[in-house]
């Protein structure tokens, strides 16, 4: 089961046999709405399917390092969260301690939630700083889309979001309490304006891309469809991890370095 995968789960004697093996996963999270149909919790019950499904491939432990993440532009709508990037990163950076002092000497991050992305990068450099680790992300929305582009729309709370929530359980996806979300078109054009990478803005509402707070074709993936999409997923994590992995190995042997 995934769930064997997760640190908390664990016993202590099997915690440490797998940390020993220098290797650990960290998941981060979101709490934030995604419409009538899919859960607030939908960014954290991504990363950690994938998060689990990773682990069983290279054997390491998932510590699932907080279901709030950084989303203040969600909190319009009640029962949305977040943390301040400073909190984030000092989760991560005491719990990275504690992993490093066990054995783990590369520390996969996870992650579903673009709102997290900046803080992630800025932790990671906390982290490296700070102890003998080296911290490799995986983006896994960005993952998603782009392996399957026409099937997984980047959108907020549409096809590639249910996908992710079907294969994690099915039982939270409510298609039939779906509300009335923007026109695609619409929200794809918000969305796009906050994505530049030129001259950009900065959120500060989710309402700046989507009146209703989603927008997308959730109706559009089966669960066994999701499912194979999301295995697919965890299948390129664990080989690109890998081959990043051994490069920075590599290019250390070669020009020096930090090991």
């Amino acid at each position: 089961m995934a769930d064997e995968w997760l640190l908390e789960n664990m016993s202590q004697p099997r915690a440490a046999a797998l940390l020993a093996k220098g290797r650990a996963i960290l998941v981060t999270g979101s709490v934030e709405q995604h419409g009538g149909h899919l859960p607030l919790g939908t960014d954290f019950h991504a990363a950690s399917t994938i998060a689990t499904r990773v682990a069983a491939r290279i054997e390491a432990p998932v510590l699932r390092v907080s279901p709030v993440g950084v989303a203040p532009y969600h909190l319009p709508w009640q029962g949305s969260l977040t943390l301040r990037p400073r909190t984030l990163i000092d989760l991560m950076l005491d719990v990275s301690g504690g992993l490093a002092a066990a054995g783990v000497r590369t520390l996969l991050v996870v992650n579903w939630h673009e709102g997290n992305t900046p803080t992630i990068r800025l932790a990671a450099d906390e982290i490296q700083r700070a102890h003998p680790v080296r911290v490799i992300v995986a983006e896994t929305h960005i993952i998603t889309n782009g392996m399957f582009p026409d099937e997984m729309e980047f959108t907020h709370a549409g096809a590639m979001e249910t996908a992710a929530v079907l294969a994690h359980d099915e039982s939270l996806v409510t298609m039939s309490e779906m509300l009335d979300g923007d026109p695609v078109e619409l929200g794809t054009d918000g969305h796009a304006l906050f994505r530049r990478r030129d001259v950009f803005p900065v959120m500060t509402d989710f309402r700046e891309v989507a009146g209703s707070g989603w927008y997308g074709s959730p109706g559009s993936v089966s669960a066994d469809r999701a499912r194979e999409i999301i295995d697919a997923v965890a299948d390129h994590v664990t080989a690109a991890f890998e081959e990043v992995a051994s490069a920075l190995a590599e290019r250390v042997a070669v020009i020096g370095g930090p090991a």
